[in-house]
C-alpha cells in the first residue's frame, strides 16, 4: 500500500499487518539499475489476507453482518428490492455494490457486462517465496528498496517485494499479448540471481484492469461495481487498492443518499459515474498513456531510461505519486521538457542540453 492510502482511512493501521516498510526503489531496465531515494516510505508492504481481514473487522465493527464462504450466485430485480441469491441462502436488498473483482458475478448477473476485451487486462503471476526474516532485510538493505523490472515481459513487468520473511515475486503481462503465463514467470525467475538456490513455490494467476483502457459500465438500476470490477487501478505503476478504496467510499456514499431518498434508478445512481470520474478518471487515462510510451504497446524503455530515469524531476515526480502529493494528471506537464528532448532523439534530431 502506498502511503496516500493510509489517508483515506478513519482508523491507524496496526502494525502487526504492516509486514516490512520501503523507503527506495531500483528500476531495472536491461542490465541497468536506476536507484529512487526517500527518506520517507514509498510503500507500506502486507498481505491481501491480512489487509482484507482487517477491513472485514472493522466493517463488522460498524455494523455490517459479514458472511464468509458465501457466494454470489444471482441477482434478480424485484419491484421494490434486488434479490441476491447466494449459496448460503437468498438475501433482500434495496442496492447492491459489487466490489468482486474482474471475476465477480456482480457485473454479469446485473446485465452490466459479461467480459472482459483482452486488451484491457492484464496477466499478473506471482510467488511467495520464503527466504527468512535476515534474508529479507539482507535483500531490502540499508536503503529499503523493492524492485521493478522491465524487458522480462512483452507487454509489462516483473517486481520483487520484500515482505515479513518472504519476497512477493511476480511479473505481469498485456493479456492480449501473452503467450505462455507459466513459462513467462518461470523465464523471470531463471533470471535474478537473488533467487539462485531457492525453493519457489507453484506461482497463482490473477487478472488485473488496466484502468485508462478500461470503459465499462459500472452502474445500473439497484446496483453499482467498484474496485478492480469497475476497472479501477491505474495502468503505469499498476496500483488499484488507492482506487478501489476511494471509489468505494464515493460508492458508499452514493448508495446512503440512495437510501435515504428512496431513489435506486440508474438515472439516480448516475451521480457515482460522474463522482469518481471527476475524482480519479483523468488519472487513469494519464497514466495509461504513459503506460503505453513506455512499455505497455511500444516499448522503448531504453531510451526513456536514458531521459527521464536520471532526471531529478522524473524522481520528484515517482516519490509524488506514491505519496499522493502528485496527480498522475500533473505529471505529462512537470515531464513536458525532458519529453520533447526524448521525442527529438527519436527522431534524431538535435537535443538540447
Amino acid at each position: 500500500m502506498t502511503p496516500k492510502v493510509l489517508g483515506l482511512l478513519d482508523f491507524k493501521l496496526p502494525e502487526e499487518i504492516i509486514e516490512s516498510v520501503t523507503t527506495s526503489a531500483r528500476i531495472h531496465v536491461g542490465p541497468r539499475c536506476f536507484d529512487f531515494h526517500s527518506g520517507n516510505p514509498l510503500v507500506y508492504m502486507t498481505s491481501r489476507s491480512k489487509f482484507d481481514t482487517l477491513l472485514a473487522t472493522k466493517a463488522a465493527e460498524a455494523g455490517a453482518e459479514f458472511r464468509d464462504d458465501t457466494l454470489v450466485q444471482n441477482l434478480v430485480r424485484r419491484a421494490s428490492s434486488i434479490e441476491v441469491q447466494t449459496t448460503h441462502g437468498i438475501f433482500e436488498a434495496m442496492i447492491v455494490v459489487g466490489c468482486d473483482g474482474m471475476g465477480g458475478s456482480t457485473a454479469r448477473a446485473s446485465g452490466l457486462y459479461a467480459r472482459w476485451d483482452p486488451s484491457e487486462v492484464a496477466y499478473a503471476i506471482e510467488s511467495e517465496v520464503p527466504i527468512g526474516k535476515e534474508a529479507v532485510l539482507e535483500f531490502m538493505g540499508a536503503e529499503r528498496y523493492f524492485d521493478v523490472y522491465f524487458g522480462v515481459s512483452p507487454a509489462g513487468y516483473g517486481w520483487i517485494f520484500p515482505k515479513d520473511d518472504h519476497l512477493t515475486v511476480g511479473v505481469g503481462c498485456r493479456l492480449n499479448k501473452l503467450r505462455d503465463g507459466p513459462q513467462l514467470f518461470k523465464n523471470f525467475v531463471d533470471s535474478l540471481k537473488e533467487l539462485d538456490g531457492c525453493d519457489i513455490p507453484s506461482p497463482r494467476a490473477h487478472l488485473v484492469p488496466l484502468g485508462g483502457a478500461v470503459h465499462v459500465p459500472v452502474v445500473g438500476d439497484r446496483v453499482l461495481l467498484a474496485g478492480d470490477s469497475a476497472g479501477f487501478a491505474e495502468a503505469l505503476l499498476g496500483e488499484g487498492i488507492y482506487f478501489a478504496i476511494y471509489g468505494g467510499q464515493i460508492a458508499a456514499e452514493v448508495a446512503s443518499e440512495a437510501c435515504r431518498k428512496g431513489r435506486f434508478d440508474a438515472d439516480f445512481l448516475g451521480s457515482y459515474e460522474r463522482r469518481w470520474r471527476d475524482a480519479f478518471g483523468t488519472d487513469f487515462e494519464s497514466s495509461y498513456k504513459m503506460a503505453r510510451l513506455s512499455y505497455l504497446e511500444n516499448y522503448d524503455m531504453d531510451r526513456l531510461a536514458k531521459f527521464f530515469f536520471s532526471a531529478p524531476r522524473f524522481h520528484e515526480c515517482m516519490m509524488g505519486l506514491l505519496d499522493g502529493s502528485i496527480r498522475y494528471r500533473d505529471v505529462p506537464k512537470k515531464l513536458a521538457w525532458l519529453y520533447l528532448k526524448y521525442k527529438l532523439a527519436k527522431l534524431h534530431l538535435p537535443v538540447p542540453a
